[in-house]
């Protein structure tokens, strides 16, 4: 009867019309899934993704070529890094032990294994050397390194290399503003309950919805939508607001200050009686007096001397600098290696 076909007919064309939806979605998931395939994301030469930190440095990378430095000279630089990511593990010869953590100025990329300021130091003291750190690393992913390696590596001294940058990579919201310091994957935060919490700089509020579903094509879309906008530029990131004064970018600056406070913290309990020698790589305000007052309370010995030494040393007309005018040469390395060094004969020898 006509009557008993029909809901026959609804149904074939409810069918026929969610697969003329989903047949677009499908290829173009498809598509995505294949682009992502052949073109993954590129962290970046040295790093490779890592659940816990984010990113970490490749193991056993290695490194044999020239570079320049900011002359223009160029130089044989010679990398090697263990499986665990450090660049210097030991030897143990039952002498001072020193564990270094930081970012790029501690991985090191512009300078040979004997040239890095740990090796400078470490050879100075003597003392034996424990250094990892890799490009862009915030003070969360250095407290984890921390975490993970204290009771392995049992040094005598903590060595902390802190750079401006750390304010910024310290806090979500300051990151997914800057146009510097921004890698658009899954990092850890210190969250205001005091937990580690993961976000990734790139997503908005959409890209937090969608980035647990099974979708490349759907995390790409809410991409494009939560930064319609446009992506940060050199022009208007966020650290040129709070260098100017801009009270919005000050206001969150403080909350970073904080969350650095608190991670500094987390630090000094891990460490227990440990020293803990911190420096600064640069002098910029408002970031330089915020980390002075950090160390301060958290009795973590500040070796200010280091980047007033290698400004000088600029202004002499000296080439401290790598190529790209930011990290340090060999130069830079020995005169920080060499302070250093100075402080670490005070706490030593131990063993």
């Amino acid at each position: 009867m006509p009557w008993l076909s029909r809901p026959k007919e609804s149904i074939l064309g409810c069918l026929l019309a969610l697969i003329s939806l989903l047949a677009p979605f499908l290829v173009c998931e498809a598509a995505y899934r294949v682009k992502n395939a052949l073109h993954p994301q590129a962290l970046g030469e040295t790093v490779v993704p890592d659940a816990v930190l984010g990113w970490r440095i490749i193991p056993n990378y290695h490194f044999s070529g020239e570079k320049k430095d900011a002359s223009g000279r160029s130089h044989p630089v010679e990398i090697a890094v263990d499986a665990n990511g450090f660049r210097e593990y030991g030897p143990v010869r039952g002498r001072l032990r020193v564990f270094c953590l930081g970012d790029s100025f501690t991985f090191a990329k512009d300078v040979s294994q004997q040239e890095t300021y740990y090796h400078v130091a470490g050879e100075r003291v003597p003392a034996d050397v424990f250094a990892c750190g890799a490009d862009g690393y915030g003070s969360m992913q250095e407290f984890l390194l921390l975490d993970r390696w204290l009771e392995k590596v049992k040094p005598d001294v903590v060595v902390w290399q802190f750079c401006s940058n750390d304010f910024i990579g310290n806090d979500v919201r300051l990151t997914r503003l800057s146009a510097k310091n921004q890698c658009q994957v899954l990092q850890p935060f210190l969250s205001p309950q005091g937990t580690v919490c993961y976000a990734s700089p790139g997503e908005g509020a959409l890209g937090r919805i969608v980035h647990y579903l099974p979708s490349d094509f759907l995390r790409a879309m809410a991409h494009r939508i939560d930064n319609r906008n446009g992506l940060p530029t050199l022009e208007n990131t966020v650290e040129t607001h709070i260098e100017k004064g801009d009270a919005a970018a000050l206001a969150l600056f403080k909350d970073s200050v904080g969350t650095t406070d608190r991670i500094m913290g987390k630090v000094r309990a891990k460490c227990g009686t440990l020293p803990i020698v911190a420096f600064n790589i640069d002098t910029k305000a408002p970031y330089d007096a915020a980390f002075r007052d950090i160390c301060a309370r958290h009795d973590i010995r500040l070796l200010d001397a280091i980047p007033l030494r290698i400004q000088e040393a600029a202004a002499k007309g000296e080439t401290v600098f790598a190529e790209d005018g930011a990290h340090w040469n060999a130069a830079g390395h020995r005169i920080c290696g060499e302070l250093l060094a100075g402080v670490l004969r005070e706490l030593g020898p131990k063993r």
